[in-house]
């Protein structure tokens, strides 16, 4: 009797683990075929490693130098093997389902230990560990071949997770839990995702000293807060040889104000990028929307013109049809992009619907982070805020391509929807409160999705920057005329899937709510919008001939 019962508890963990496994074998099927994934900075750094391996091959030690990287560079900062890091060597076992594939699992199930260490239910925690682990965002940079990247966005759930649990529930463990993956974080080295993970980490912090003083606990919140950065400490030593020869290589990059990199009269006498280089790939303000319309602005620079569209029509009078498939959909103000920040629909109308149901004590540290991330992304489009930061935050001036921080938001959105979820699974919220909140809900997200397609023809000018220079600079009107159509026509078709996805979710709350749903229907039905919502537009940008 009593190993029936573990196996019904143990069921909702091990269904989460099989839907991840699921959807990840299906969205990168080719991979289990045998195919390698074309990723051009990959292909790059195979190429400027090969020195290094061959070396190593032959003389069984690392070289300390690489000529085929740049203009030459020491070899340690690009592959070594550090006898002393046996944290990362350990997490070579978790990629079990080899690359790129593991790195979309391991996020979707470390989103999930992330929520059962915060109470979440297992049957909710599924859903937006599948929002998470389907960010476009992660499958934009996964075709870019930025795998160091995907592999700190794949282990940070846990790192908050191990704080919150060490705030709220075991302090050890907590800890112990932030060691692990905080050093799995700086192992996988690149710093700028790991810095922006630690800025949740500090709203929630400012958030947790709130509470001690409210509730007369500071000195357990102190005690809390002095071990995690012991474990900070340790997750630090832990790739202590790793940090030492970055830092002590960095003042002669451009990085450390070396006299080689791109400089200003305001950059004179300082450490850190260029501002102007640091902020040239800076979000639009308008652009901040694709976060429900993924094609709001075209999407991507790489193509995104169907090959019989408007464009190819255009194009077929000069001979040049087959042009229109690789000439840029995206008209926004970024140099170049893969792709949007795409968070869906799903998740961003249960995160909204929470700002309604849960206590304001619960989002207000969530939904701060998440503007000042969408602030920051903006970089040359709001200067004198994103100065403030350059000027001021420590290491902030290290890191380019501003845009990036909105992973910030595509971890938020996910954690709100999960705790909107929590609330209507324990069926705590009233009648009145929940028909408000779908109400206002609806207007607010389903307004906006409703708005583009009614007016967003008359609202944005789908004309790039870049548009001119194209043809040799020869004006060709009707080209020019029917590339805005088609961006038009992107932007109203992503518009009303958002919008549909928005009822959809929705008139799923309000049948759980009436109990015309039960519960696990509520889970099967949310779980399949969510793949429904995601899978379709992260393939545009990952897609199956790559």
């Amino acid at each position: 009797m009593e190993h029936k019962r573990n196996i019904v508890r143990a069921l909702p963990y091990l269904a989460a683990l099989i839907v991840f496994l699921i959807v990840t074998l299906f969205c990168f099927a080719p991979q289990f075929e045998g195919k390698v994934l074309s990723q051009h900075d990959i292909l790059q750094y195979d190429g400027m490693t090969e020195d290094i391996l061959q070396h190593r091959e032959a003389f069984g030690e690392d070289p300390q130098w690489e000529g085929n990287m740049f203009s030459g560079m020491p070899a340690y900062l690009i592959n070594m093997k550090y006898d002393g890091a046996v944290v990362k060597t350990l997490s070579k076992a978790f990629y079990f389902l080899g690359q790129p594939a593991a790195l979309i699992f391991l996020a979707m199930a470390f989103f999930f230990c992330m929520l059962l260490c915060m109470k979440v239910n297992p049957w909710i925690g599924l859903i937006p560990s599948l929002a998470y682990g389907f960010s476009t965002y992660f499958f934009v940079i996964i075709g870019a071949g930025h795998m160091t990247k995907m592999m700190v966005l794949a282990f940070a759930p846990m790192l908050f997770g191990g704080v919150w649990y060490a705030y709220r529930r075991n302090m050890w463990a907590g800890a112990a839990l932030t060691a692990f993956f905080g050093s799995l974080m700086i192992g996988a080295n690149h710093p700028q995702i790991t810095y922006y993970f630690l800025m949740i980490v500090a709203a929630f912090w400012i958030s947790e000293l709130v509470r001690a003083y409210k509730e007369k606990i500071l000195a357990r919140f102190a005690k809390v807060t002095g071990l995690l950065v012991l474990a900070g400490v340790l997750a630090v030593g832990s790739n202590a040889g790793m940090l030492y020869y970055i830092q002590t290589h960095s003042k002669d990059t451009i990085r450390g104000g070396s006299e080689l990199k791109a400089s200003s009269s305001s950059m004179e006498g300082k450490e850190g990028l260029d501002l102007e280089y640091a902020t040239a790939w800076s979000y639009g303000k308008g652009e901040t929307l694709n976060l429900l319309i993924p094609n709001l602005y075209g999407g991507s620079t790489e193509g995104g013109f169907s090959d019989d569209g408007e464009v190819a029509q255009a194009l077929a009078k000069y001979g040049a049809r087959n042009m229109a498939t690789h000439l840029p959909a995206y008209w926004g103000p970024q140099p170049i992009t893969s792709g949007p920040m795409y968070v869906g629909a799903v998740a961003l109308f249960l995160a909204v619907l929470g700002l309604f149901l849960l206590r304001r004590r619960v989002t207000v540290w969530i939904v701060v982070i998440a503007l000042l991330a969408i602030l920051l992304a903006w970089g040359k489009n709001l200067m004198w805020f994103t100065e403030l930061f350059y000027y001021y935050f420590p290491m902030y001036d290290k890191f380019r391509t501003v845009s990036t921080i909105l992973v910030i938001v595509g971890w938020c959105v996910p954690l709100l929807a999960a705790l909107t979820l929590q609330k209507l699974w324990s069926g705590e919220v009233p009648r009145e409160k929940l028909f408000k909140g779908l109400k206002y809900t609806t207007i607010a997200v389903g307004g906006i999705a409703l708005l583009f397609l009614l007016l967003g023809g008359t609202l944005l000018s789908f004309t790039g920057e870049g548009d001119s220079q194209m043809f040799g600079g020869q004006q060709v009107d009707d080209v020019f005329a029917a590339m805005r159509a088609e961006r038009a026509s992107l932007m109203r078709a992503d518009a009303l899937r958002s919008l549909v996805f928005v009822l959809l979710t929705a008139g799923t709350v309000l049948l759980f709510y009436r109990q015309k749903i039960k519960r696990g229907g509520f889970v099967l039905v949310l779980a399949l919008l969510v793949t429904a919502d995601m899978v379709p537009v992260n393939l545009r940008y990952l897609r199956r001939d790559k």
